[in-house]
């Protein structure tokens, strides 16, 4: 198999350390990096349900919350459940603000 061509914008130094590591010390770079990752990350937005809403459940993405909510029809009974990915994003004015994302209806 060939080696695979590096990113553009990595750094050859960083490339030619990589390429130098056997499969084991390949692994514990691909965790370190990822804890690097998570360190540097804006932390993880909370949710709270708005009026005539029930969150029913929220996991932990990378990067990302996966909120999964009903939401309460005009009759006062619970829908069916949606799916939402939240994340912090900071704007060029320095604000921080929630973006959510409808992902769709979860089945079941």
């Amino acid at each position: 198999m060939d080696e695979p061509t590096p990113p553009e914008d990595l750094p050859t130094h960083a490339a030619d350390a990589l390429r130098g590591l056997d499969g084991h010390d390949l692994r514990e770079a691909i965790v370190y990096a990822q804890e690097l990752l998570r360190a540097r990350q804006e932390p993880l937005p909370t949710v709270e349900p708005q009026e005539g809403e029930e969150v029913v459940r929220v996991d932990e993405r990378d990067g990302y919350l996966e909120v999964h909510k009903r939401h309460r029809g005009e009759d006062g009974t619970l829908g069916g459940r949606y799916v939402y990915h939240v994340a912090r994003v900071r704007h060029p004015d320095g604000t921080v603000r929630h973006r959510w994302t409808l992902i769709g209806r979860e089945d079941g």
